[in-house]
């Protein structure tokens, strides 16, 4: 019954929001002008830079007839053999073909971009000269930053509100300071909240602000993060994280740009950019009715994807440039090289943290480097990882999204070619070819006593079974990462929590989840 009246909600939900949408317009993002054109329910709809199309682009790389639209039970897009072709979700589309699009998928007409948009959304504005002049001048040598790069300059010109998605360490919230640092409103302020970071009672104080004696506690009156993000950006990171009951009044907040604190009875209106990241899967989480549709529909503008730093290795060499340049500076030292074999050993990583992995792999290089070039033993990366084929779970069930016709799911944007939410990458786990005794048990430190301990049923990554719950393996992974870790650091706590990226808290909680004796000092 409980299962039968959420669907019935989500149900309703979804066609609330195709009731009150009365419509699509489209959003062309060309040569720093942005425009907005509402578009039929039925139909043919020619877009070029001929005389004759239905919406002209004045545009050097849009051909004069070079694509059509195609409205009924969903939205198509038919490139006609054009010079610089039709792309959608970064992959270009073959001639003459009718290829579905999607809410917030990014289509490109040659350098022209163009975004599919409900009707009733926050009008779109833009202006014209300002990314050139923003530039920071990095040098990207992956194709796939290159082109991202190039959306977020069109994006940042207008005030459409973004979701960045990708997976955590990524370079998200890189990305959201690129939109509005390119934007018109780069010299207002840039506010991130971490939506993750607050417990839901403080999370709505944050955000919304309060008035003196709204609650016990509230001995002066306080702004929120809204208001003091007035003339610039908000950037909402993890934003699949916002509670319910937040995420209702937030899209009151997105819808009308206005905002109430707590205790207070008159709204204040606040020019506000929404800038949303997130690694989950939105759409997913809409059709459990773990998140609302109406918000994700406000907030959904345009989606960018920060593709995973394993599918541009490329900026590897420039990224592991910077940081050890910045920790160089901050330890006080001369900027150290990286050995051709360091170089290497970075390459050939897979990289599951990201830039954020790396980042705390250059800093603990730095730390523990004593010669004048950095090489692989001060990496402390597994020099020689098993070779092999990675073990892909199934993809999962996922229910139909709704009945509105142009939302998309994670099939159809697989299906496509289109970016969706990346996924960490497998993890490799014993396989019939490769038995688990091929996977040498690493030695557990008994920090108090000076020995090693014998590693607890089950929890060892070689013994791992396969078939075994996925619970049960992340336990022994992460079991696993945390004592060659503390192993690494001589048993030094605060310095084992800095490498695996976690507060030393946190790292203490583990240690005595998974019974690991800790450390003593002498």
């Amino acid at each position: 019954m409980a299962e039968l009246m959420q669907h019935d909600q989500t149900r309703s939900a979804m066609t609330r929001a195709a009731d009150a949408s009365s419509g699509l317009r489209l959003i062309v993002f060309c040569g720093g002008q942005v425009s907005s054109h509402p578009l039929p329910k039925s139909g043919e709809l020619v877009l070029g830079r001929g005389e004759d199309a239905g919406i002209r682009i004045d545009h050097v790389t849009v051909s004069r007839r070079h694509a059509s639209m195609l409205f009924g039970d969903e939205v198509r897009v038919v490139d006609h053999g054009s010079f610089n072709g039709t792309s959608i979700g970064g992959k270009k589309i073959a001639p003459n073909i009718a290829v579905p699009i999607y809410l917030a998928t990014i289509v490109e007409l040659g350098d022209v971009m163009l975004v599919l948009q409900v009707q009733g959304a926050a009008p779109v504005t833009g202006s014209q000269g300002v990314s050139n002049a923003l530039r920071d001048g990095r040098a990207y040598s992956s194709p796939a930053m290159q082109h991202l790069h190039r959306l977020v300059d069109n994006v940042a010109q207008s005030n459409i509100t973004v979701v960045v998605r990708g997976e955590t360490g990524a370079g998200k919230e890189v990305i959201g300071e690129e939109i509005h640092r390119r934007s018109p409103r780069a010299n207002g302020p840039l506010v991130k909240l971490n939506c993750a970071a607050l417990p839901e009672q403080l999370l709505e104080g944050e955000l919304f602000g309060y008035e003196r004696g709204a609650f016990t506690g509230a001995s002066q009156a306080k702004p929120g993060l809204i208001e003091a993000a007035d003339g610039g950006t908000l950037f909402l990171d993890e934003v699949g994280e916002l509670p319910l009951a937040t995420q209702a009044k937030l899209l009151r907040v997105v819808e009308s740009r206005e905002v109430m604190r707590l205790g207070n009875l008159r709204p204040k209106t606040v020019d506000v950019r929404f800038v949303a990241a997130t690694h989950r899967d939105l759409e997913s989480m809409v059709a459990s009715g773990a998140f609302r549709q109406d918000l994700y529909y406000r907030l959904n503008g345009v989606s960018l994807v920060v593709p995973p730093l394993r599918e541009r290795p490329e900026e590897i060499p420039r990224l592991a440039g910077e940081f050890v340049a910045r920790f160089c500076k901050d330890a006080r030292r001369p900027v150290l090289p990286i050995t051709e074999q360091a170089m290497a050993a970075l390459r050939a990583y897979p990289w599951p943290g990201n830039v954020r992995e790396l980042r705390n792999v250059i800093e603990r290089a730095i730390v523990f480097c004593r010669g004048v070039a950095l090489g692989p033993e001060h990496l402390g990366l597994p020099m020689d990882p098993p070779a092999m084929p990675p073990l892909v779970a199934p993809p999962p069930s996922y229910p139909p999204t709704s009945a509105w016709p142009y939302a998309a799911t994670p099939s159809n944007r697989t299906a496509l070619g289109m970016p969706g939410l990346p996924t960490m990458p497998p993890v490799p786990m014993p396989h019939a070819a490769y038995p688990a005794s091929s996977y040498p048990p690493a030695p557990t430190p008994d920090f108090a006593a000076g020995q090693h301990v014998p590693p607890s049923s089950g929890s060892d990554f070689g013994t791992v079974a396969f078939g075994s719950s996925l619970p049960d393996e992340v336990e022994a992974l992460e079991r696993e990462r945390i004592l060659k870790v503390l192993a690494q650091c001589g048993g030094n706590q605060t310095q084992a929590a800095e490498v695996l990226g976690i507060s030393r808290r946190t790292l203490l909680r583990r240690l005595d989840t998974y019974a690991v004796p800790r450390p003593r000092k002498p």
